[in-house]
């Protein structure tokens, strides 16, 4: 088994589902997100170290092979691996700008946020296909 494809598959199948929510239930997403996932410092820090994994194995895997895929996972992954420090060391600066994109009042039907879901879906399936093709 490949490396890429596998990673790839996974990284397509956690975007892809989180994504989902995103496109059925846009306001109760939204909360959550801004409720419960950077409502505060020491939240925000731990969601920087919990996701330390997925750039990880991501620029492991992007290293180990010499394709398109492996490139795309290795910048990617090395884009998140800078962000992360972002979120751990500094994350009021992280919630104050997560503050400028997610909307307050969650009362509108949110179409721009289903048109990004649905985007993020479309990567995400993307991924599992061209992974299932490296396997």
């Amino acid at each position: 088994m490949s490396a890429v494809g596998v990673v790839s598959i996974v990284l397509g199948l956690l975007i892809a589902i989180s994504r989902t929510f995103l496109v059925l239930f846009p306001a109760a997403t939204l909360r959550w997100t801004v409720e419960r996932l950077i409502p505060t410092e020491s939240r925000t820090r731990i969601y920087g170290i919990c996701v330390v994994p997925l750039p990880a194995a991501m620029i492991w895997a992007g290293a180990s092979e010499d394709s398109g895929l492996a490139g795309i996972l290795l910048i990617f992954g090395l884009f998140m691996f800078a962000v992360i420090p972002w979120l751990v060391i500094f994350p009021r600066s992280f919630m104050e700008f997560c503050g400028i994109f997610l909307p307050s009042h969650t009362d509108s039907k949110l179409i721009g946020w289903r048109a990004i879901g649905t985007l993020g879906i479309g990567i995400g399936a993307a991924l599992i296909y061209y992974g299932w093709l490296a396997l």
